[in-house]
């Protein structure tokens, strides 16, 4: 069940889809010193969330861990004649 969480999310320097977020009222990890994980933005869950986000994934890992790995996802929504080339 998700609840109203701030989160930082930070991503990856050589590889734009991968993520990690850290809630705001847990310490940053020394990994996430800006050489490898840059600051990306804050959001207020369950508000503006990043693609590929979990909400119940980011909650059981934040307790485990303090920080939620996830990597940015695509979904399109169209039919398969809608994707043909003209």
């Amino acid at each position: 069940m998700c609840t109203h969480k701030i989160y930082y999310i930070f991503s990856k320097v050589s590889d734009d889809t991968a993520f990690c977020a850290v809630r705001q009222d847990q310490p940053i990890p020394a990994f996430l010193d800006g050489s490898n994980w840059l600051f990306a933005r804050t959001f207020e869950a369950p508000f503006d969330k990043p693609l590929g986000f979990d909400f119940d994934q980011a909650e059981a890992a934040t307790h485990k861990r303090d920080t939620y790995f996830f990597r940015r996802g695509f979904s399109f929504m169209a039919s398969w004649h809608e994707l043909e080339a003209a």
